[in-house]
């Protein structure tokens, strides 16, 4: 069996072009949240302060929403028994997004798969195929439309898990864009894992470039879309996996079946100015499937790009003029 972690950079499949913002001010930090490293870049002569604002924010609410801290309101709820327990305005926020989401995307997006990534290890050195008797009994587990919300109280029953990983680093991108924009930012770039926020553009209203990475090479991208202030968010299967009798297992699971998602999917990017909702919708769209997918992106006003197995890439109307293609291994279907 081969376990795989991909490195943090490389899984958050984007790299930005960040030169080009003429003799402003730029400062820039790195920073390790959430799980993973995180960059931002601004420009302006408050950027510091704003930068120093925005990391602060992202400590307070990962305070708040982290799973394993056993301080923090999910924490808290997880451990709960079925109790009721009152949380933060700002972790039930995040929660209430989440439910939203979830009711939105028929359940493809579901905070409480823990239970279930939980029992397959997936990221971990512990990564396995489990028992299918081991996934029928954490199946029932898994169902967000019994978790109440309450304004501030919320109630689990005993056994599930909340989990708000799919949907927390997106949350954290739109907050943190709205403070440098306070703090008078016009030109910025966030990258929090695989959460790409471009505030405003770069010098003289030119779009910033962003990168798709290659699902086949992860370190390296294959193709480009121009944006402006609008965020840029990618899950994919090359992100966390294992292998196993030959087979590849990636961390994104299909709540119907206890199983990771097989799909035609290898990855989708999705560009929104709302990037919590792109973050869980990345998740959603590889469960769903190409086809079904391209439905979905169409009923709701979505746009992405979809790369497939067949190294076909897919992009919805919205994009087309943005997106650019460098590369022989795929075929652009337009």
């Amino acid at each position: 069996m081969k376990n795989r972690l991909i490195g943090v950079a490389a899984a958050a499949m984007l790299a930005l072009s960040l030169a080009g913002c003429g003799t402003e001010t730029a400062c820039s930090q790195d920073f390790y949240a959430m799980d993973t490293a995180m960059s931002i870049t601004a420009y302006g002569a408050d950027a510091q302060a704003a930068i120093n604002e925005s990391i602060s924010y992202i400590n307070t609410l990962e305070a708040d929403i982290s799973r394993t801290r056993e301080t923090s309101d999910i924490y808290a709820v997880n451990h709960a028994e079925g109790e009721t327990v009152t949380v933060s305005e700002q972790t039930a926020d995040v929660l209430r997004r989440a439910l939203e989401l979830a009711e939105e995307t028929e359940g493809c997006f579901d905070p409480t798969i823990a239970p279930l990534s939980d029992l397959w290890g997936i990221g971990t050195e512990n990564a396995a195929v489990p028992a299918q008797e081991e996934i029928d009994a954490v199946l029932p587990l898994v169902d967000y439309t019994r978790v109440k919300l309450d304004g501030t109280e919320v109630t689990v029953p005993a056994d599930m898990q909340i989990d708000l990983g799919g949907i927390g680093k997106g949350y954290a991108a739109d907050h943190v864009a709205q403070i440098l924009r306070d703090a008078g930012i016009e030109h910025a770039t966030i990258s929090l894992g695989g959460n790409v926020y471009a505030v405003g553009s770069k010098d003289k209203g030119l779009p910033w470039s962003v990168g798709i990475t290659d699902p086949d090479e992860p370190g390296s991208w294959f193709a480009a879309l121009k944006v402006s202030d609008t965020s840029i968010v990618t899950s994919g299967d090359y992100e966390r996996y294992f292998e196993q009798d030959g087979k590849r297992y990636c961390h994104i699971f299909d709540p119907e079946t206890g199983y990771p998602a097989e799909t035609d999917l290898r990855s989708v990017t999705i560009v929104s100015a709302d990037s919590t909702k792109a973050d869980a919708c990345t998740t959603a769209l590889f469960v769903m499937g190409l086809d079904r997918a391209v439905e979905y992106c169409k009923a709701h006003d979505i746009e992405a790009v979809f790369v497939c197995r067949d190294h076909t890439v897919h992009v919805t109307d919205g994009l087309k003029d943005s997106f650019s293609m460098d590369s022989a291994e795929y075929t652009y279907e337009k």
